[in-house]
């Protein structure tokens, strides 16, 4: 996609100008073009208020004004246009116009960002208020780098509203359960009510400070630059940072009374999806996976979607998205649910990383199809019921195991091969003891 043809590369030939460009851009991205009912002067006012807060000491702030109002006013004349809609009211029908923005409009947003990143990421760090961190006082002493580190980095970790080079919008009302979550592994909504309020006063302070440092705009959306391993690496020297919970990779034998645990937790429910999503689940958490079933999750055209299985895991500062499709047929999934499948991942704002496809059987025309997709297919061979769960769960367990030990580097696969190798000699030789000492 090309850049539009209205759109001057005069806004961005100096710092302040591109600044007012960029805080533009994102607020268009993430408020007004998902937002039918923001007018140019609501988005404008929003936007010039915005940057009275950035550029409190700088001299331009005229400049990068009228650059971020040239930009909203030029994007609504060429993409935003009228559309019908047709209500009905009981035995009355009536049609009306609202404002929509063209369906492109978003993806182009996208390639601006794209195209012109490198200013973009310039700016951000020039009228970046590191000195806020430093000279906080009162209230806000106790917070150092390190914590505005943990939290940026959880950020980037769980939310999912983002931009190709990972501008990020938080949702203000999830933000202290998803944030304590991320650092703990903990769940926020179960705890007691005077330590619940203790950790969101914390939480809420931090963001606070991102915002007064310029990082957090609108107060809730984080430019790229901002996300950065780099940046955030420099914010604290290692010996400040504390170690932020992780889960490490496991792979767990389980062992004969785990497995008739795994067997009673299934008893007395149905052979629906319900339960061939759930074993899909407690194989993604033995793996090291955060996983949640029936996720609703943010749709391109607005509104929500949900998902079947939808795991994250963290590897270093990136967030690992797992995506499965569970469907616990009798019959075989035929090609029209492989594509309408693929139509809701293209949907998705976040792209997973890995889409995986879970059913009794494929006809051959849908697994060509669910292989052509990029789906990972696993196949059961019958349904999933509360007598075979354990089965199940190792089948499903073996193939996602097998797929991460595949993809990862030469060096780890030879490490495995050689593990096996000695775990199976071990095998016969404890045999060969066995019979030799009966």
């Amino acid at each position: 996609m090309e850049i539009p043809y209205w759109f001057d590369e005069e806004w961005i030939n100096t710092d302040s100008k591109a600044l007012g460009l960029y805080i533009a851009l994102l607020y268009s991205r993430f408020k007004c073009v998902l937002n039918p009912y923001c007018s140019e002067s609501d988005c404008i006012m929003d936007i010039k208020e915005e940057i009275d807060h950035i550029l409190t000491e700088d001299v331009d702030v005229v400049e990068t004004w009228k650059v971020a109002e040239e930009f909203i006013l030029a994007l609504y004349s060429n993409h935003r246009q009228k559309r019908r809609v047709r209500a009905t009211f009981g035995s009355f029908k009536k049609t009306f116009k609202i404002y929509t923005f063209k369906e492109n409009t978003l993806a182009l947003l996208e390639q601006i960002e794209l195209m012109y990143y490198e200013i973009f990421r310039k700016i951000c760090y020039k009228y970046f208020r590191e000195k806020v961190i430093k000279e906080i006082k009162f209230r806000y002493e106790k917070y150092l780098k390190k914590d505005v580190k943990k939290i940026l980095k959880c950020m980037k970790l769980t939310h999912a509203i983002n931009t190709l080079k990972g501008s990020i919008k938080i949702e203000r009302t999830k933000i202290v359960a998803d944030l304590y979550e991320c650092l703990t592994y903990e769940s926020f909504h179960n705890l007691e009510a005077d330590k619940k309020s203790k950790v969101e006063n914390k939480l809420r302070s931090i963001l606070n400070i991102l915002h007064y440092t310029g990082i957090l705009w609108f107060g809730e959306i984080i430019p790229a630059p901002f996300l950065e391993d780099k940046f955030i690496e420099k914010l604290a020297p290692p010996e400040e940072i504390e170690k932020t919970k992780t889960k490490e990779i496991e792979t767990p034998v389980k062992t004969k009374e785990e497995k008739e645990e795994l067997r009673k937790k299934y008893e007395g429910k149905a052979p629906t999806g319900e339960i061939l999503e759930g074993i899909v689940k407690d194989v993604l958490e033995d793996l090291g996976f955060k996983v949640e079933t029936n996720k609703k999750l943010d749709a391109r055209g607005g509104g929500k979607m949900e998902v079947d299985v939808w795991g994250m895991k963290l590897i270093k500062n990136t967030g690992f998205y797992f995506y499965a499709s569970c469907k616990n047929w009798d019959r075989e999934i035929d090609r029209s649910v492989i594509d309408e499948e693929f139509g809701r991942t293209l949907q998705l704002v976040q792209t997973p990383h890995l889409k995986t496809f879970i059913a009794k059987r494929l006809t051959d025309p849908a697994r060509q199809t669910a292989l052509a997709d990029g789906f990972f297919i696993i196949e059961l061979g019958e349904k999933a019921t509360t007598n075979n769960a354990r089965e199940l769960y190792e089948i499903i367990y073996k193939h996602l195991r097998e797929l991460f030990i595949g993809i990862a580097p030469p060096e780890l696969q030879k490490l495995a091969k050689e593990a096996r190798e000695i775990s199976e000699r071990l095998k016969v030789l404890a045999e060969e003891v066995e019979r030799i000492s009966g």
